[in-house]
């Protein structure tokens, strides 16, 4: 319990502290006065003044703020709360500067945590290597990105070699399908059960067939638990990360997608389940959740869910800092898009009614949720590629075109321009962030509200 609460104060100091630094250095460099630099909401607990800015360490941990000259605290870039009027330099007031300086201000706080992201993906990928399957054996194919002619190849098969190059593990398979020269794609696969040896010639003549080809190929691999969520019915039935599924209702599971499939088809029917755990078996009894996770197709489909990440033991290949800046720069925007898309399709969702607020309460966290998380992670040793992937969200989120957030600012910055420069009057302006600020808290206490019922069982 310690444990999590530590990282958990971490990696949330951490978080803001990036984030705020983006909009006090911002507004430094275009000659902004800045007044205080908060981590943490509230009366400050400790301070110290440097020149002309007060250095705060506040009571409320979920948040900071930057107050500068000219920003009505009470539309603060984070909702800072009013004091006492300090004497400032009126000409480098924040709502004199121009519409290019405050949107640099406001923007990079969002900025860094991308840079954030992006630098920790970078990190891992330089000082321990790209994670990769050690599997050259086909599971199955995912029928959503197939070509026609991958139906020749025979699910199980191991594959011997690409256009004449041999596989070491995973990663060797999809650089080659991505990176072929030919417009047909050859391999040399062998099929394990008839201990025979075969080809398969597929036409793959663009960069997007291509891209198809290499990740409609599922590879083999352990159906080991990575991660479990709080308060899930995996966690509930005490199932623990590093545990191996070896039976699900007295089939042998050979593959993490294997078992995929049969928690996805059993939505509310008790499964029984042996696990390996340091070297011993043991039964458990889960039943999974209804859930509607987003689909490929765009479409929300009713599954089994029993709040488990798998996380095989996989190798790691070894990067040059070129290779490391590169793929953790292709990391950062693969998961920006990945988290993009997952929020438009759950507020969309929402909006129309494909997810009902039930679901919407089962899929959203709060505090409670991410230090959990975020001590399951330290244990799993991959802290840090969860504080990048936390990043990215706090990122997007105070994107949003709500007012109090940096998104809803940034929405303010844009009516001024399409009213040619006259800004909204204070008064609107306080009555949006009002309206933000009812938004806000009532998501905070929707989402603890979702944690505590996890943890309490209500």
């Amino acid at each position: 319990m310690i444990y999590t609460l530590l990282v958990f104060i971490f990696v949330l100091g951490v978080l803001i502290f990036v984030h705020e630094l983006g909009h006090f250095l911002a507004a430094k460099l275009v000659g902004i006065q800045v007044l205080r630099f908060s981590i943490g909401l509230g009366k400050p607990l400790v301070s110290y003044r440097w020149g002309e800015t007060e250095y705060a360490l506040a009571a409320i941990p979920f948040g900071g703020y930057v107050k500068m000259a000219g920003d009505d605290p009470a539309e603060g870039l984070e909702g800072s709360p009013p004091e006492e009027q300090e004497p400032t330099d009126p000409k480098r007031h924040f709502d004199r500067k121009s519409i290019g300086a405050r949107f640099l201000v406001i923007f990079a706080g969002p900025f860094m945590n991308f840079v954030l992201a992006a630098l920790l993906y970078m990190g891992i990928l330089y000082f321990q290597g790209a994670e990769t399957y050690a599997t050259t054996t086909l599971n199955s194919i995912n029928k959503e990105w197939a070509l026609p002619e991958m139906e020749q190849i025979r699910p199980g098969s191991k594959i011997l070699s690409i256009n004449g190059k041999e596989p070491a593990h995973w990663d060797d398979i999809r650089e080659s399908c991505l990176r072929a020269t030919s417009s047909r794609i050859e391999f040399l696969l062998l099929d394990g059960s008839r201990n025979e040896r075969y080809t398969v010639s597929i036409s793959a003549p663009d960069d997007s067939s291509r891209e198809r080809l290499a990740y409609a190929l599922l590879p083999e691999v352990e159906p080991r638990v990575g991660s479990v969520m709080p308060g899930k019915p995996a966690a509930k039935a005490g199932i623990k990360a590093g545990d191996l599924i070896l039976k699900i209702d007295g089939r042998d599971i050979k593959s993490m997608w294997a078992a995929t499939e049969i928690i996805h088809n059993s939505p509310e029917v008790a499964l029984t389940l042996v696990l390996e755990r340091d070297g011993e078996a043991l039964i458990v009894q889960v039943t999974p959740e209804k859930g509607r996770p987003h689909q490929p197709d765009d479409t929300f489909e009713t599954v089994g869910l029993i709040g488990i990440i798998f996380g095989p033991r996989n190798i790691r290949i070894p990067l040059s800092l070129t290779e490391s800046v590169v793929v953790g720069a292709q990391n950062t925007v693969f998961k920006t898009v990945l988290i993009v898309r997952g929020l438009s399709h759950f507020f969309f969702g929402l909006i129309s009614g494909a997810i009902s607020l039930s679901e919407a309460r089962d899929v959203l966290g709060g505090p409670v949720m991410i230090g959990q998380m975020a001590g399951e992670a330290a244990r799993a040793g991959w802290l840090f590629s969860f504080m990048a992937f936390i990043s990215l969200n706090l990122a997007l989120l105070n994107l949003l075109p709500i007012p109090v957030l940096d998104g809803g600012h940034l929405l303010f910055l844009f009516i001024e321009v399409v009213r040619f420069g006259k800004p909204l009057s204070p008064q609107k302006r306080m009555r949006m962030i009002q309206v933000g600020l009812l938004i806000v808290f009532a998501l905070m206490i929707f989402a603890t509200a979702n944690d505590l019922r996890r943890v309490f069982g209500f």
